[in-house]
């Protein structure tokens, strides 16, 4: 009895280990987040997983920065400190608590708001395929400083099928989507950007 009480006490432990690529609206990337110094997270890498660079004028940090699949990019302030933290592409490692990851298409991103959501066109602007409301459902108070980008209009699984009419639409500057529209679910584009503010 005692051998199986142990057994099922080493399993219960084995299973209550924190996941290492869970993302925490509010609180960063696993281990990592704007709590920990640029050199605290520098000493947590191996060497050559931690580089410093820049993006658009504005410093920026990288952990993981050889491996595609969880690399995750810091953009900081004049004080060098965490202003926020993305993921970007298709598929990775790093996923929230309600299953949000790259490549979440929107038919499941509707499931889990469990209602439809606004996001912008796939057009040449900055706000390109970002989502901006949750209309209430489930992640709308959660991912209120959680920022979903679809990826572009080509990369979304049912772009092919689009009429030419339609392509013009979805990629028209200024239009907002409602995931619920016909023409977005058929879209049913990917989320390419999942970005944490602080």
């Amino acid at each position: 009895m005692k051998k199986w009480l142990l057994g099922l006490l080493l399993c219960a432990c084995a299973y209550s280990k924190p996941d290492p690529y869970l993302i925490v609206p509010g609180k960063g990337f696993g281990a990592y987040g704007p709590s920990l110094t640029l050199a605290q997270m520098e000493k947590k890498m191996v060497a050559g997983d931690y580089l410093e660079g820049e993006s658009l004028g504005r410093p920026t940090a990288e952990i993981f920065a050889m491996d595609p699949y969880v690399r995750v990019t810091m953009v900081l302030n004049h004080r060098r400190q965490v202003r926020s933290m993305f993921v970007h592409g298709y598929e990775g490692k790093w996923h929230t608590a309600e299953g949000v990851r790259l490549g979440t298409s929107l038919a499941r991103l509707e499931q889990i708001n469990g209602r439809p959501f606004r996001f912008h066109s796939m057009s040449d602007r900055p706000e390109s395929g970002r989502i901006f409301d949750w209309q209430g459902g489930r992640l709308a108070s959660r991912y209120a400083r959680v920022r979903l980008t679809f990826a572009s209009a080509m990369h979304s699984e049912g772009y092919g099928a689009l009429s030419e009419q339609e392509k013009v639409r979805v990629e028209k500057a200024g239009v907002i989507f409602q995931s619920s529209q016909l023409l977005a679910r058929k879209l049913n584009p990917i989320v390419e950007t999942l970005e944490l503010a602080f």
